[in-house]
């Protein structure tokens, strides 16, 4: 059984989507399974610590991250099982093809979020929702979302209450090595933290393609909460303006910008929080997996009142109205009380064993496959 999984985006390139199909991918070879990846070439070195095959395919046109990529409907005629994580525009065509012409072949989607595009690209998102895309639907075996709460507020809403029996629901996980340790006094030093201090810390992107991650909230949040160092972690062309709000704001010696930090060295940043902070402005994001990782190490989140985000946060967390500064300003205060954070840290990480470690959720994938 080939399974091929067709994706956007893959690390080393930083983002929840092109994460999970890492880890599908990876669960899925450590499993047996013949996995591929097929993903758009961007110039990055791919393959590096990797235990499956990725085929980087150079794109005809680029738009955004997405691509129209060459040799794809090739590749595509070899497997048995495609799975398509959507939104990616540039591949539905190919993927479309494979499936028409061959049937039997399998179609998995992974539907991953609404997207909200303005200009040419929102109009071309539109366009495809509403012709390519309900055809992909259609001849999809299985449509797979992160939550139940995320899909009936989405733009697939009708279409599951349609057809529930089409649809599954797998939450996505965090690695073994995200698990509680004590702070690093490297990392401390290199911040210019100290281990009595509590850090709300941020990780994500901070380029245009993740402009709704909410962190110019976070830092008007902090204004006000001298209690409270900030740590934040991701790298983009937004990154400077965000550091300009942050010293025009008087934060420049309570918020530190680590930028780009590598998958290896995500656990040990974790580590150094106290809570994690996902303040993102619309449903664009709908899952959160900074929260799993989080979570994961013990560390206990605030999040925005997002469908699907709001799911992960209750169970290791705090809610606050989406977009409301006050609002996480009162979260932040509340969470600034040892007994409240010991209380969550306990809740987040039996949350963690189970339901969002990667060896249940491949296991319940296998099984979608297979069905």
């Amino acid at each position: 059984m080939k399974i091929a999984q067709v994706v956007c985006v893959l690390p080393p390139y930083g983002g929840g989507l092109g994460s999970v199909a890492h880890n599908y991918a990876a669960g899925l070879s450590r499993a047996g399974l013949d996995c591929s990846v097929i993903i758009p070439d961007a110039g990055l070195d791919y393959q590096k610590d990797k235990n499956y095959r990725v085929i980087a395919l150079r794109p005809w046109i680029k738009i955004g991250l997405g691509a129209f990529m060459r040799g794809a409907l090739r590749e595509l005629r070899q497997a048995d099982i495609i799975h398509f994580h959507q939104p990616f525009f540039g591949a539905a065509w190919p993927v479309l093809i494979a499936k028409l012409f061959r049937p039997k072949k399998k179609l998995i989607i992974s539907y991953h979020q609404d997207l909200t595009l303005s200009g040419w690209r929102g109009l071309y998102y539109k366009l495809t929702m509403h012709t390519i895309f309900p055809c992909l639907l259609r001849l999809a075996d299985k449509i797979i979302a992160s939550s139940e709460d995320y899909l009936l507020g989405s733009r697939l809403a009708g279409y599951y209450r349609r057809q529930p029996g089409k649809f599954a629901f797998l939450a996505y996980g965090a690695p073994e090595e995200f698990i509680p340790r004590p702070k690093d006094r490297q990392l401390l030093a290199k911040y210019g933290l100290r281990e009595d201090e509590l850090v709300a810390m941020f990780v994500g992107g901070m380029d245009s393609a993740h402009h709704y991650k909410g962190v110019g909230l976070l830092l008007q949040a902090l204004v006000e909460l001298p209690q409270w160092q900030g740590l934040l972690v991701g790298s983009g062309n937004l990154k400077p303006g965000y550091e300009s709000q942050a010293k025009e704001s008087g934060l420049s010696d309570r918020v530190k910008f680590a930028g780009y930090v590598a998958d290896a060295d995500l656990p040990a940043h974790y580590n150094l929080a106290d809570v994690l902070v996902l303040p993102s402005l619309s449903q664009a994001e709908s899952f959160g997996i900074v929260q799993i990782e989080a979570m994961a190490s013990g560390v206990p989140t605030i999040a925005s009142d997002l469908r699907g985000v709001r799911s992960v946060a209750a169970d290791g967390g705090l809610v606050f109205r989406t977009g409301d500064r006050a609002d996480l300003h009162a979260k932040l205060e509340q969470m600034s009380e040892a007994q409240t954070r010991r209380q969550f840290s306990q809740k987040a990480l039996s949350s963690v064993e189970q339901k969002y470690r990667w060896p249940r959720i491949i296991e319940k994938l296998i099984d979608i496959y297979q069905s």
